[in-house]
């Protein structure tokens, strides 16, 4: 038996916990440069104060807060500013879903969404929503090239936004790059020595977001991997869009996949192949000519003496 206790709070605990494991779960993977919707909805937007999306692994936590019918930039983390917005301000039918713009790999974590509504307090709230966000990293591309080709290394930067800086660079360089795009001019300051009259865009437009790398006469010492960084817009954060791993070999040997050998393999087979039935065809030539040699000699000896 229990006592008229035990019943009240057992019922308390359990709307505790329900309350606890019925917040919305959502798992989400995009890749970098999209723009990412934070899906959200509470029962309705009556009586709605405030709503806050945080990450608990960011100091400041606060992703966005909307306070008292309108945005509340204080204590934002700085990695979201001009990036966040939700959905639908007015929050008809309770949709208080975030917009994240421009996602990048640092954007990977757990988001969750506190709704506080009017006679509630919002001192440790349970999240209505709790959405994991999975950034996946630029595609890499793999070029190999032979030993004095000219190469294009592409990039294509989203073109909703003018160009302000341009950024083409290989991480063993340091801070010296290969081309430098910035305040509507190309900086040569840094440029790393061997680079020099030797890179320039395929279209100094940048038309359509069109930012790809044209590297003359490459060299094996060119091997290695570049990346293309640009900020969009009249600010804003270096925004990574892809990285190329460009491999360079001695010419004639491009079409080898492997590092082992097996190019050089095919490359002697190819070899044998031809010089085979060139010499069978030799062969069958001098063949040819010994046997007319010996026929002639042969009529030579049965000819009798006019003497």
């Amino acid at each position: 038996m229990t006592d008229g206790t035990a019943a009240p709070l057992y019922c308390l605990m359990f709307v505790s916990v329900f309350a606890f494991v019925s917040a919305d779960q959502k798992n989400i993977t995009a890749e970098s440069g999209q723009d990412v919707t934070l899906p959200c909805q509470t029962p309705n937007n009556k009586n709605i104060l405030t709503v806050e999306w945080s990450r608990a692994d960011l100091e400041p936590k606060y992703v966005y807060v909307h306070r008292d019918g309108r945005f509340d930039p204080e204590n934002q983390h700085t990695s979201f500013k001009n990036r966040v917005d939700l959905q639908d301000r007015q929050m008809q039918d309770g949709d208080v879903s975030l917009i994240l713009k421009d996602v990048m790999i640092n954007d990977t974590g757990t988001y969750e969404c506190r709704v506080v509504q009017k006679g509630t307090s919002n001192k440790n709230s349970d999240p209505v929503c709790i959405v994991t966000l999975s950034v996946d990293p630029p595609d890499k591309k793999n070029i190999t090239a032979e030993s004095g080709q000219d190469v294009t290394l592409t990039c294509r930067a989203p073109n909703n936004n003018p160009i302000s800086v341009l950024k083409w660079s290989r991480a063993d360089l340091g801070d010296e790059y290969l081309l430098l795009y910035k305040n509507k001019q190309f900086e040569t300051d840094d440029q790393h020595p061997s680079f020099r009259n030797r890179v320039d865009l395929q279209d100094r437009q940048m038309k359509d977001g069109d930012v790809s790398l044209i590297l003359k006469d490459v060299t094996i010492n060119d091997t290695g991997t570049y990346e293309c960084i640009v900020i969009a817009g009249g600010g804003g954060r270096p925004k990574l869009i892809n990285s190329t791993n460009l491999h360079v070999v001695p010419p004639g040997q491009t079409g080898g996949d492997t590092e082992d050998g097996g190019k050089e393999a095919g490359s002697v087979g190819l070899k044998v192949g031809l010089s085979v039935p060139a010499l069978l065809l030799v062969a069958a030539v001098v063949g040819f000519l010994i046997y007319r040699k010996r026929e002639k000699n042969k009529e030579s000896r049965a000819v009798p003496d006019s003497c």
